[in-house]
């Protein structure tokens, strides 16, 4: 099939060429429109009891919410004063037309907790009209220019003015990474492979993977949410996956014109080897990518289906547009290849990971323990995981919005955005009688609840009471999340029940839906993967090695993560202070990262091993020259990874920030210990087991008797591929 797929690639190369423009077109036309499409929401399931509570406080008691945080401070005014409350009036009354819904000030309510404890600062919480997040955010940008008072420090924080913030940073950070990147990437496949022309081949398939996934949000943004924030984690996941792939189609086209083939044999030759590979990667990854449909979470869910997007076409230009290429340049794929570079290549190459192969294999049981014990200690700091939702720790310190809510935290009594909002339903109107006992009772019962400090009615409407409950705790910590799960469980007297949100509330349905759906997503993953690996391998041990290797380097990296960002060890060094916490969707976005990655690299190294063994019929021999043979190009793979990911971590946003360098981390461990260490000694220690298949399938890496199966026709037909000399180096 694959051998056939190449012929029609040279011979329909035209076709080929001219279908890729177009396509490169429509999704550059397609690009275009997402920006005016994307959220500023996707980060809340819609079913959440935390979502619920807050439409509830928006439709239903219309009061008692908060979009946004304004403090007004004059260091020479008390909010006593007649003049401090007429210039924040003034203020407020300057808010454009539909962008306020209801601002609740300390004199509108009698709310002392409104004023700061020194008096000099007042507080006004502020329900946004708009539809939707979107719409919401818009009408905070207009307030925010318009809200003026001479004489105050105005301030703004709150969900809304958090979640602005850390979108127009991600828009920020994404042009200039997108500037960084592609020249670094660009140097870097220069280096591998010693030359202009070649280096540009696999770029060229990371733009087009890009351009296809960001197309694909585009479709999709009119019916899910697509948070700004996504793109720069897809275009990161495109540009990656779409120069891998790339690199290991050049590296193999160029290895068979060195071993004597023609353009249009070494097209065949690469498509049924490495493109072989690279389809049946970009299957299991694509696979992979549905799963994260399974989560109700726009941001993860858009992430997916851009993902799957730029992964699959990745694959395929990499199987059809990148072969009509290399056979329209032949000889000329080494052309424009500095003499130093050419130089420093040649003999050489792969011979250092065919000699770690080796030593490994002469102590495996030693290497295997080492390593795995390296690993497993590596995971331990996962143990002691704190999950928080994004707050203004998501932004860099000095941020508007972060500085904002800290010092609120600090000159307020009760800082709004640790509070949880409550929103209650009683059977009679709580402003009197029965009902006005019941809420009394009710708030009673809550401020003896452990945990609580303070409770406070914000607003009234008919039968409905909005409820701030505060917290002696980190909204983050356990015992925050124990006092929503306290309040959710405290009987309402009199009443039909409870709706519980704020920061806590939202951590809390976060994680119980991710460890609800988990099962069931890592079920998908796994099951697809192994019967992925199983058909490519023809094996059933080497896919569950895979997996189990797998499983030790994705512990590795989120331990590791815990260790910098929620520990603070080494954070500031990345430019992040501690968080205290890990944010509840980076462990679910970097699952998904951390399979597809490690199962990429897991195919491309056991294939080639797997080829090997059909052509020497010897295990050891095999796994030292499959990677010899493979060494470079997946080291080379990874260092794209580690440049693209690198690139992304220097995001001001600390989300952003912990799922690349999660990412970074785990393919550096991937690449060093597991693929140069780990593989070689496990598979050293199987032996013939590796390939063990059913007798009854008939279609088996070894033939009748345990002898190898039949190389290739092109395997038989042409010697195979030898380690060229500098000078041998077609230019």
């Amino acid at each position: 099939m694959f051998v056939r797929l190449g012929r029609f690639d040279v011979a329909r190369r035209i076709w080929v060429l001219a279908g890729a423009a177009l396509v490169l077109v429509v999704s550059c036309w397609a690009c275009a429109g997402l920006p005016g499409r994307l959220s500023y929401g996707g980060f809340m399931a819609p079913a959440a009891e935390a979502s619920r509570a807050a439409d509830a406080i928006r439709t239903e008691a219309g009061q008692g919410g908060a979009d946004v945080l304004v403090t007004f401070r004059n260091e020479e005014l008390t909010a006593d004063r007649p003049a401090f409350r007429e210039a924040v009036e003034d203020a407020l009354r300057r808010a454009p037309e539909n962008t306020v819904d209801r601002a609740t000030t300390a004199w509108s309510s009698a709310n002392p907790l409104l004023v700061s404890l020194d008096q000099h600062s007042t507080v006004v919480p502020i329900l946004l009209r708009g539809d939707g997040e979107t719409g919401r955010t818009q009408s905070y940008l207009a307030l925010r220019d318009a809200v003026r008072a001479p004489g105050f420090e105005v301030s703004w924080t709150g969900p809304g003015a958090i979640i602005s913030e850390i979108v127009q940073r991600s828009q920020h950070d994404l042009v200039r990474t997108e500037l960084m990147v592609l020249p670094l990437m660009l140097l870097l496949m220069v280096f591998v492979f010693r030359g202009v022309v070649a280096a540009l081949l696999p770029v060229v398939t990371g733009v087009l993977a890009t351009a296809a996934a960001l197309a694909a949000l585009r479709a999709v943004a009119d019916v899910i949410e697509v948070p700004y924030v996504t793109v720069n984690l897809v275009v990161a996941i495109g540009l990656a996956a779409g120069v891998d792939a790339g690199l290991l189609i050049v590296s193999r086209f160029r290895e068979e014109l060195r071993a004597g083939r023609t353009p249009a044999e070494a097209v065949a030759v690469t498509v049924d080897t490495a493109g072989r590979t690279v389809a049946l990667s970009g299957v299991v990854m694509t696979f992979i990518a549905v799963g994260l449909a399974f989560f109700p979470l726009g941001f993860v869910r858009a992430l997916g289906i851009g993902a799957a997007a730029g992964l699959l076409v990745g694959a395929l230009v990499t199987v059809t547009v990148l072969p009509a290429l290399l056979f329209c340049l032949g000889e000329r794929v080494d052309a424009l290849s500095p003499a130093w570079l050419r130089r420093r290549g040649g003999h050489r190459d792969g011979v250092l990971w065919g000699r770690v192969a080796r030593v490994v294999m002469r102590k495996p049981i030693a290497y295997t323990c080492a390593v795995s014990a390296l690993l497993i200690a590596l995971a331990v700091p996962f143990l002691h995981t704190v999950i928080g939702f994004p707050d203004q720790r998501m932004l860099p310190a000095g941020a508007p919005a972060r500085v904002a809510a800290e010092r609120m935290e600090h000159d307020f009594a009760v800082s709004g955005l640790g509070t949880l909002q409550a929103i209650a339903t009683f059977d009679h109107p709580v402003d009197r009688g029965r009902g006005h006992a019941d809420l009394l009772t009710w708030t009673r019962n809550v401020s003896e609840l452990p945990g609580a400090r303070g409770v406070l009615v914000a607003g009234t409407t008919g039968n409905k009471a909005v409820i701030y409950v505060g917290q002696s705790h980190r909204v983050e910590s356990d015992s925050a999340k124990s006092l929503v799960r306290a309040v959710r469980a405290l009987p309402v007297p009199g009443g039909s029940g409870v709706l519980v949100g704020g920061a806590s509330a939202l951590a809390v349905d976060t994680m119980d839906t991710f460890y609800r759906l988990l099962p069931r997503v890592l079920a998908f993953m796994v099951v697809t993967s192994l019967v992925l690996l199983t058909v490519a391998l023809r094996s059933l041990v080497l896919p569950v090695k895979a997996l189990v290797m797998n499983a030790l380097s994705i512990g590795a990296s989120f331990g590791a993560l815990t260790w910098i960002f929620q520990d603070g060890h080494a954070g500031r060094l990345l430019g992040a202070e501690p968080t205290g916490y890990v944010d509840a969707l980076a462990p679910i976005v970097m699952l998904f990262l951390l399979i597809a990655v490690s199962m990429d690299y897991e195919l491309f190294l056991l294939l080639r091993i797997r080829e090997q063994y059909r052509l020497l019929g010897d295990d050891r021999e095999a796994v030292a020259v499959g990677i010899q043979r493979s060494g470079r190009v997946i080291s080379a793979a990874a260092a794209a990874v580690l440049v693209v990911t690198a690139c992304f971590a220097t995001s001001s946003v600390v989300m952003v920030k912990e799922i690349c360098v999660g990412v970074f981390l785990a393919v550096l461990i991937d690449a060093v210990l597991v693929r140069a260490v780990l593989v070689p000694a496990v598979m050293r220690l199987l032996g013939a087991a590796n390939w063990w298949w059913p007798r009854f399938s008939g279609n088996s890496p070894t033939g009748k008797g345990g002898r190898p199966e039949a190389a290739p026709e092109h395997a038989a037909r042409l010697p195979a591929p030898a380690e060229p000399s500098a000078e041998r180096q077609p230019r």
